[in-house]
């Protein structure tokens, strides 16, 4: 995902998102690579299906954005 989709300020709120997820997986003793990252975003968007539509646009767009390539 190219960071021009975003504004600057949803752009910032996906880097806080995903910055977020690292900081987590790191207090928990895992492995910070793009899959792992990706992963806790997906469970985490899982989690909160339920929660306003905001939420889980930059919860997808941090999902698009840390994704490992599929080559």
């Amino acid at each position: 995902m190219k960071r021009d989709i975003l504004n600057e300020d949803d752009y910032d709120e996906v880097c806080r998102v995903i910055g977020d997820a690292v900081i987590v997986l790191a207090e928990c003793g895992h492995e910070t690579k793009r899959a792992e990252i990706t992963s806790l975003l997906k469970r985490t968007r899982l989690q909160r299906a339920h929660s306003e539509r905001d939420e889980q646009r930059m919860l997808e767009h941090a999902i698009r954005l840390v994704k490992p390539d599929a080559s």
